[in-house]
């Protein structure tokens, strides 16, 4: 099972839905809504096309994994099976050196299982299989990079790293942020784990978190202006979470 790719990927999650939710609109307002438009992917020519009658937003594509169904395994870029693809896969190359580097055996085999959980649709499944490596990515590659998911043949999926995007993406803000709050900490694992993660990744922003005598955690995340807001929540005796409150100073 692949629990060290994701519990590196919660770690950055929030930032990275984030930016791909502004990376999405971003496409949405250069090229129509996603059914007006269409991707298009030339990994021989490292190429990355958002397309449309009105518009065109281009990057430059590297292979960072695919995800199969039979068996439920994903495939690091930088496999063997993958060379074909040139210099497409050079960069997942990072992703073993990386594992080898902090004892990560997730990063360092070439193909890694996962499971699909009983009642679940399959296709639910390998979709957040691939945010997991998305937000991973992170970790390796740093945020000059954003990650890019898609269904291909056979039920398969392919996670691409895109650079060099044609159209500026709106930045993080305080706001932004605070409106999809309650959203993604009702989804994340660890929400300390994912708040520090965050603000890691945000020059200039900080955090500070405590616990009062009621069990109740809370959270206070400034921004690179010093405008602040706060968390509280709460988990009942099962580790379920029952209580959530958000204030903006």
């Amino acid at each position: 099972m692949h629990t060290g790719i994701r519990r590196m990927g919660q770690r950055n999650c929030i930032y990275s839905a984030l930016r791909q939710e502004l990376m999405d609109t971003m496409f949405q307002d250069k090229v129509g809504s996603y059914d007006s438009s269409r991707y298009e992917v030339d990994l021989n020519k490292q190429y990355f096309a958002m397309v449309s009658d009105t518009g065109k937003v281009t990057a430059k594509a590297h292979l960072l994994a695919s995800i199969a169904v039979e068996p439920p395994t994903l495939m690091w870029g930088y496999a063997d099976e993958l060379a074909q693809f040139g210099k497409a896969v050079e960069l997942a190359h990072k992703v073993r050196e990386y594992g080898l580097e902090h004892k990560e055996n997730d990063l360092v085999s070439p193909e890694v299982e996962y499971t699909f959980p009983p009642d679940i649709d399959q296709q639910l499944v390998i979709a957040s299989v691939a945010h997991d490596i998305g937000f991973a990515a992170i970790t390796i590659f740093g945020t000059n990079y954003y990650y890019y998911s898609s269904p291909i043949r056979g039920g398969r999926r392919v996670v691409l790293l895109l650079e060099n995007i044609s159209e500026p993406v709106p930045p993080i803000t305080l706001d932004y942020f605070y409106s999809r709050l309650p959203r993604y900490l009702q989804q994340v694992d660890d929400i300390a784990w994912s708040l520090e993660g965050f603000v890691e990744l945000m020059p200039g922003w900080s955090i500070e978190m405590n616990d009062d005598d009621n069990g109740v955690h809370h959270a206070h995340v400034t921004d690179d202006t010093g405008t602040s807001i706060r968390v509280s929540y709460q988990f009942d005796e099962y580790e379920r979470l029952k209580r959530l409150e958000f204030n903006h100073d």
